[in-house]
């Protein structure tokens, strides 16, 4: 049998900005422009980001899972697929009968 090797291995979890860290970097300059941009739309999903700033899918997921650690955009629909982010100061309030 082969040893297993000591340190970090699959069962390692780290936050979202760590694992950017190691996987791959988010430019300071894309990250403004995401920022200034994504704060006019109504709602944004990971293809929407992909589509605007010609990165792949999974950076498009880590830019929005940092804008939303800052506060900028707040988790609307988590789906495992798509989810859906909202500029927090376009965040809809539920109706005051319910």
């Amino acid at each position: 049998m082969a040893k297993q090797k000591q340190g970090k291995g699959k069962g390692v979890s780290r936050s979202l900005t760590e694992q950017a860290r190691y996987d791959v970097s988010v430019p300071e300059e894309l990250l403004k422009r995401a920022r200034r941009d994504l704060a006019r739309e109504s709602y944004v999903t990971p293809f929407k980001v992909s589509q605007r700033y010609n990165v792949t899918i999974s950076t498009a997921r880590k830019i929005l899972k940092m804008l939303e650690e800052e506060g900028a955009l707040v988790l609307f629909t988590p789906n495992r697929r798509s989810p859906v982010y909202v500029p927090k100061d376009k965040l809809p309030t539920a109706p005051r009968g319910l």
